[in-house]
C-alpha cells in the first residue's frame, strides 16, 4: 500500500462518530452540494481573466479540426483545448459551458480531497474540514472555475497522488497515465515525478515487484504524452518554442529584474511587503502549518508524506515561469490542505488539550470568515484582480460585455468573409466570426518582436507589418479595439491606423469599439 491510514480512530468527539455513522454517498452528495454552491456561481460571475479567452478559442479550434503549434501558436501543453474542445461540441460553443466544467472539475477535486484525508486522518470529519477549508480558500474559488491550465492538472495530478492509497495491482499504471496527463495540460508538471518514484521505490520492498511497478508507472507516463511525441515530430522546432522557447523570450528584464519577476508574486503571497488580499492571509496561515508539520518529521526521524513531498515540489515548480503569478500556487493547495488537515489530527490525537483544540479552531474560524471579501473582489470589485486596473475594466471583462461584444460582431461580419482581427480572441467565441490566423493568442504580437522574421511564419504570429498589410488590403471588414489593447505598444496609433485605412467606428459597449467597413470599402 501506498499510503497507509492510521491504526486507531480519530474522528474528534461526538460529531466525527455521527459523522463515520452517515452513509458515504450521503457525505459525498452534501460535500457536492456545499463546493457547487461556491464553485458554480464563481463559474458564471467570475470576473474574466485574460487567458481564458486564448484558451477557449483554441478549444473551438481544435473541436474544428485544428492542430495546436501547426495551425496557431499555443504556448502550453496539449490536452486541455482537447478536453474543452470535446465538451463544446457536447454543449455549444459558449463560455459559461466551459466554465461550468471548470467548476466540476473543482468539485471532483474537492471530494478526492476528503475522501483522502480521512483516509489518511482516519475518521470523516477531517475529511470534511479539509474540503471546507478547501471550498473557501481563496486560490481555488478565485482560479480554479476558470478556463485556464490550473484546475485539470491539479485534479489529475491529485488523482495521481490519491489512487495510491487503493490495493490494486495496477495502481502504478493508472498513477503514472494520471501523472502524465497532468504533464499534458503544464509541463513543468514533470518536476513531481522524484517524489512518485521514491514513493514506489519505499512502498514496494521486492526488487522484482518494484521493477514491475515502475514499469507500469512509466507506461502510463508515455501513453499519456504520446501525442505530445507526435506534435514534436510533425516539426521540432515549432513545437519546443511553443513549449519552452517562448518562455525563455517572454520577459526582456528591461523593466523589472530578473529577481524582482522571481520573489514579487511569492513575498505577496507570504504578506511581505504587501499582500494580495484574503489570499495572502489564508496561505500564509496554511503554510505556516505545514511548515510545523515539516519540522515535525524532521524532528521525529519520519520521511515526509507523499502530500508534503508533491506539495513542495509544485511550489518550486511555481518558481519556474517568468513572471510568477500568484494564481500559480493554487496547484499544490491541495497537497498543502491534505497535509495540514492530517497533522492536525495527529495533534489533537497526541494531545487532546482545550487550549490546543481552540487554537485550531481559531485558525479555521479566521480562514473562513475571510473569505467572502475575496469573494467580493473576484466578481465586483476587481481590487488587486490579475489585468484589471480601475472600474472600466471590470465591466470590459465581465462575461456579459464580452458576450455582448461578440454579438455585435455576428452583426457585422459577412459569412463569405468571416475573418476579423481583435487582439483578444475571446470575443469571438461564440460567434460565427474567424479570428484572422496569427491573433489566436493574445501575446503573438508581442512575441513575433522578439524572434526572427522567417519564425514569425513558421511559429503562426503576427508581427505589426503584416497586421498593418491586412488593415491596408481590408482582408477583415471588422476590427475591435478592446480588451488587451493596452499591452500593444500604442493604442491610439493603432485607431489611427484603422482610420487612415478607411474602417470606422460602427459600435462602442463599454470600452470595446467596434470598427467595420462601409459598404463600398470592401475588396
Amino acid at each position: 500500500m501506498g499510503i497507509p491510514g492510521p491504526p486507531v480512530y480519530n474522528g474528534g468527539g461526538v460529531p466525527g462518530r455521527r459523522i463515520d455513522q452517515v452513509r458515504p454517498a450521503v457525505i459525498y452528495g452534501l460535500l457536492a452540494i456545499l463546493m457547487a454552491a461556491v464553485f458554480v456561481p464563481m463559474s458564471l460571475y467570475r470576473i474574466v481573466d485574460g487567458d481564458e479567452g486564448t484558451y477557449l478559442l483554441v478549444s473551438r479550434l481544435v473541436a474544428e479540426g485544428q492542430l495546436p503549434y501547426h495551425d496557431f501558436f499555443y504556448p502550453q501543453m496539449f490536452l486541455l483545448p482537447y478536453v474543452y474542445g470535446a465538451w463544446m461540441k457536447l454543449v455549444g460553443y459558449s463560455w459559461y459551458g466551459a466554465r461550468l466544467l471548470s467548476a466540476v472539475f473543482s468539485v471532483m477535486l474537492g471530494l478526492l480531497v476528503y475522501r483522502q484525508t480521512a483516509l489518511v486522518a482516519g475518521a470523516r470529519a477531517w475529511g470534511v474540514l479539509a474540503v471546507v477549508l478547501f471550498t473557501f480558500s481563496s486560490l481555488a474559488f478565485g482560479w480554479y472555475p476558470l478556463i485556464k491550465t490550473l484546475v485539470l492538472p491539479t485534479l489529475l495530478l491529485f488523482a495521481a497522488y490519491a489512487i495510491l492509497s487503493t490495493s490494486s495491482r495496477w495502481r502504478w499504471l493508472a498513477s503514472g497515465l494520471l501523472f502524465g496527463l497532468s504533464v499534458a495540460c503544464r509541463v513543468y508538471v514533470i518536476v513531481v515525478a522524484p517524489a512518485l518514484v521514491i514513493e514506489l521505490y519505499r512502498s514496494e520492498r521486492d526488487h522484482r515487484e518494484r521493477f514491475m511497478q515502475f514499469a507500469r508507472f512509466a507506461i502510463g507516463v508515455v501513453l499519456a504524452l504520446l501525442p505530445a511525441e507526435l506534435f514534436f515530430l510533425i516539426d521540432p522546432a515549432t513545437f519546443v518554442f511553443n513549449i519552452v522557447g517562448n518562455q525563455v523570450i517572454r520577459t526582456d528584464y528591461t523593466s523589472v529584474t530578473w529577481w524582482a519577476q522571481k520573489t514579487q508574486a511569492p513575498m505577496q503571497l507570504v504578506a511581505i511587503r504587501s499582500a494580495e488580499g484574503v489570499t495572502s492571509l489564508q496561505f500564509l496561515l496554511l503554510l505556516l502549518v505545514n511548515l510545523a508539520a515539516w519540522v515535525s518529521n524532521a524532528l521525529a526521524r519520519e520521511r515526509p508524506p507523499l502530500a508534503s513531498s508533491m506539495a513542495i515540489l509544485l511550489i518550486l515548480a511555481s518558481f519556474v515561469p517568468t513572471p510568477i503569478y500568484t494564481q500559480y500556487f493554487c496547484m499544490p493547495l491541495p497537497f498543502l490542505l491534505v497535509n495540514a488537515v492530517v497533522f492536525c489530527a495527529a495533534l489533537t490525537r497526541e494531545s487532546a488539550t482545550p487550549r490546543l483544540r481552540h487554537l485550531l479552531a481559531s485558525l479555521v474560524a479566521v480562514h473562513l470568515l475571510v473569505s467572502p471579501l475575496d469573494l467580493y473582489r473576484y466578481t465586483i470589485s476587481g481590487a488587486m484582480v490579475s489585468g484589471i486596473s480601475g472600474h472600466d475594466d471590470v465591466t470590459d471583462w465581465r462575461l456579459t460585455t464580452i458576450r455582448a461584444v461578440g454579438r455585435a460582431v455576428d452583426h457585422e461580419v459577412r459569412q463569405d468573409r468571416p475573418f476579423v482581427i481583435s487582439f483578444w480572441p475571446g470575443y469571438f467565441v461564440e460567434t460565427q466570426a474567424v479570428i484572422l490566423p496569427g491573433m489566436e493568442n493574445h501575446f503573438a504580437l508581442m512575441f513575433s518582436q522578439r524572434v526572427l522574421p522567417r519564425e514569425v511564419m513558421r511559429f503562426r504570429l503576427m508581427s505589426y507589418p503584416d497586421l498593418l498589410w491586412h488593415l491596408n488590403q481590408h482582408t477583415v471588414d471588422v476590427v475591435v479595439l478592446g480588451n488587451w489593447t493596452s499591452w500593444t505598444f500604442n493604442r491610439e496609433w493603432i485607431r489611427d491606423q484603422l482610420v487612415q485605412h478607411g474602417y470606422v467606428m460602427k459600435e462602442r459597449i463599454a470600452s470595446a469599439e467596434i470598427y467595420t467597413l462601409p459598404s463600398d470599402g470592401h475588396r
